[in-house]
């Protein structure tokens, strides 16, 4: 693996090449790993929409992960390819996702001068009021190649604009979120109390830090005890890369399952037996300035399943759901989590109603035509604008 002037990892050469563009591309550093469900949404849209994108991804043991995905996505494996210069001469056009890909990919385009897209995803390196992530924005906004910026969250639009007014940005609320998620008829569930004799509460994260600090681990299982105590039919499960030395668990070692983690197909079976789906989410923990977008893509997927949410949101994020009708938004505390599910488990039929008004809602905000038309509208548009066909 070779490395840039500026430290880099990416595997490529910085030669001069006078030759034709190739067709336009999607530069990556984790897909085609089936465990990006957004990812694998995004870009299977974008792959159906356009016939002349490819995807060119830097992400480890490539070869592996491919035969995966064309297991599952036979007719666009051939467009998903490993990142080399050999396939990329000259791109017409670049989308991306995160400012570390960006970043990362930056002196590949401008070698090139290919002109890119690009969407400020929370997470993936972007924090707010930290020297280093605004030094990686800075560099990656300064380049005359970037036409637009698409922004998920509010935050992110107005941090943007208040430090480079001058990038044209849009903002599209959320994620692309798996079709599997958008059934023609929604299929019929119970929930606790109503058909359901255990109250299931789910955890869906990846550990990014030691006992998974900024997505709450701790807070979870600590109310989870606490819930235990006082309702019997408590049980809860973890799905994401922990294990049960993260936190301590002692008396409630025997009501926790670990399902380790799930592909899009499994994790939408695994929601349809769960009641609530918990996210106590705490910004700056992980890095500085990092936060989670809201809500989470597990918990937007599991929304669409039925589940209800009780989350965090100490940044106040939330613009679209009304909280005590379709989701509980709760302070990062034991105290706090602990109350808002014993609510629910108290009441069934407040936990029926908040899991369908919070799956309506979502099926509003994550349904196509609020997700991938608005993206491939920018797309299009800001390639047209650079002579480039798509």
């Amino acid at each position: 693996m070779n490395y840039s002037d500026d430290g880099y990892r990416i595997r490529y050469q910085l030669d001069d090449i006078a030759a034709a563009p190739d067709e336009w591309v999607i530069l990556d550093d984790f897909f085609p790993n089936l465990l990006t469900g957004f990812r694998i949404a995004e870009y299977n849209a974008l792959l159906e929409r356009f016939p002349r994108l490819s995807i060119h991804s830097t992400l480890p043991r490539f070869d592996q992960r491919l035969r995966r995905y064309a297991r599952l996505y036979p007719q666009l494996a051939p467009r998903v390819k490993q990142f080399s210069r050999g396939d990329l001469r000259r791109p017409s056009f670049a989308y991306l996702n995160f400012v570390n890909n960006a970043r990362d990919f930056l002196r590949f385009l401008e070698k090139r001068k290919t002109p890119f897209v690009f969407t400020l995803y929370p997470g993936g390196g972007f924090g707010i009021d930290d020297a280093e992530c605004d030094s990686k924005l800075a560099r990656v906004c300064a380049s005359p190649l970037l036409k637009h910026v698409i922004v998920t969250q509010r935050l992110t639009a107005e941090y943007l604009h208040a430090r480079h007014p001058e990038v044209p940005s849009t903002l599209i609320f959320g994620c692309v979120v798996n079709p599997l998620y958008f059934p023609e008829a929604i299929p019929p569930r119970s929930w606790f109390g109503d058909g359901k004799s255990s109250f299931d509460v789910c955890y869906v994260a990846e550990k990014y830090m030691p006992q998974g600090r900024s997505k709450g681990y701790p807070v979870f299982i600590d109310a989870g005890r606490r819930l235990a105590a006082a309702l019997p039919e408590t049980r809860l499960h973890v799905v994401g890369g922990f294990a049960p030395e993260d936190w301590p668990l002692e008396e409630l070692a025997e009501r926790v399952t670990f399902h380790g983690r799930f592909t899009t197909q499994k994790l939408r079976e695994f929601y349809s037996g769960m009641d609530v789906i918990v996210s106590p989410n705490i910004p700056f923990v992980l890095h500085g300035g990092h936060f989670d977008g809201f809500p989470t893509a597990a918990c937007a997927e599991a929304s669409l399943c039925g589940v209800a949410m009780v989350v965090s949101d100490v940044l106040g994020l939330n613009t679209e759901y009304q909280s005590g009708h379709e989701l509980i938004i709760a302070a990062p505390e034991v105290d706090a989590f602990t109350e808002a599910l014993l609510v629910l488990a108290r009441d069934p039929e407040r936990l029926r109603s908040d899991a369908l008004a919070g799956q309506q809602k979502s099926h509003t905000l994550y349904a196509p035509s609020r997700q991938i038309l608005p993206r491939v509208a920018v797309i299009e548009r800001e390639a047209r604008a650079c002579g480039v066909s798509l």
